[in-house]
């Protein structure tokens, strides 16, 4: 079972858990297929990930750029962690604002390379 943020979800991936909302609304039961509609819904109850069958997810490659250096990716993650150190990582916001920042700042990095 993988969690995949919400933007690098693909079409036919399929759901390992059931998604909910903050109130414990049922938005996607397991074993659900990802479509285009479900990823809308899922971003408009800000749902920030969710957990995807591993075969499903190994038969759809992320949305990750394979040009980029991994040692950058480190790198960056390394930084964002020093800038989120007094903040409560496992906040989903927080989560998903780190996670964004570490996406910037490895294309950025890589782009002066």
């Amino acid at each position: 079972m993988s969690k995949i943020a919400i933007d690098q979800l693909n079409e036919g991936m399929v759901v390992e858990d059931t998604v909910t909302d903050l109130h414990g609304t049922i938005l996607l039961q397991k074993g659900v297929i990802i479509s285009l509609r479900s990823v809308k819904l899922l971003k408009m109850w800000g749902i920030l990930e969710v957990s995807i069958n591993d075969a499903s997810a190994a038969e759809h490659p992320l949305a990750s750029d394979p040009r980029l250096d991994p040692r950058i990716a480190e790198e960056a993650r390394i930084e964002v962690a020093a800038l989120f150190q007094h903040t409560d990582r496992e906040n989903l916001f927080v989560k998903e604002l780190a996670r964004l920042a570490t996406n910037r700042i490895t294309k950025r990095k890589s782009e002066r390379e």
